[in-house]
């Protein structure tokens, strides 16, 4: 699917589905952070009129999500917790070169496998989710996923040769496959 190497462990539904509220905690958390990532992109590469387009748009995107996650876990009684992180992203990151201009092409990378992980992921909660609604609300928000993934490679190639990026993608695409395959099938979208 997309960019990525591997597949989630089948474990991992179980463990979501078992914990739809923990799952729902946590998607509120990585909406909020792709908000931020996306405007913290911006920020760094003002001068990039194609990035910084995409990039509010993205954010716009993101903070819809978020709102709409917000709203199901507050009718649910549920609280935010405080975000401590999330390792699978960075992890992904440790792999971003310090130097430009490749620190904005890792950058758009790693953006664009932490899309496609959730829209994957997204996928399996829109067919295993405990509750219609959440099945819904997940089936909703793959198209906005696997657009914002693309968001992400667009805007690469704008800045990159094709080649370039091919060939980055396909070196995240074996870190990223080596953290999945590690990861412990925690109740987070990313666990």
């Amino acid at each position: 699917m997309l960019c990525l190497a591997c597949e989630t462990n089948p474990e991992w539904v179980d463990v979501a589905i078992a914990n739809p509220d923990l799952i729902l905690v946590d998607h509120a958390l990585c909406e909020k952070k792709a908000a931020a990532f996306a405007m913290a992109m911006l920020n760094r590469y003002p001068d990039k009129s194609r990035l910084v387009l995409d990039m509010i748009e993205l954010a716009k995107e993101e903070l819809d999500h978020l709102d709409i996650v917000a709203r199901i876990l507050i009718a649910r009684g549920i609280e935010m917790t405080p975000d401590a992180g999330n390792p699978y992203a960075q992890q992904l990151h440790q792999h971003v070169r310090g130097q430009e201009p490749y620190r904005l092409l890792d950058s758009l990378i790693v953006g664009a496998f932490i899309e496609a992980r959730s829209c994957e992921r997204f996928s399996l909660l829109a067919k295993h989710a405990p509750t219609a609604e959440m099945r819904e609300l997940y089936a909703s928000l793959l198209a906005s996923e696997a657009g914002h993934y693309r968001a992400y490679t667009d805007i690469a190639r704008e800045y990159f040769p094709v080649d370039a990026v091919k060939a980055r993608i396909h070196e995240f695409a074996a870190f990223e496959a080596t953290i999945v395959k590690n990861l412990t099938n925690q109740p987070t979208m990313h666990g």
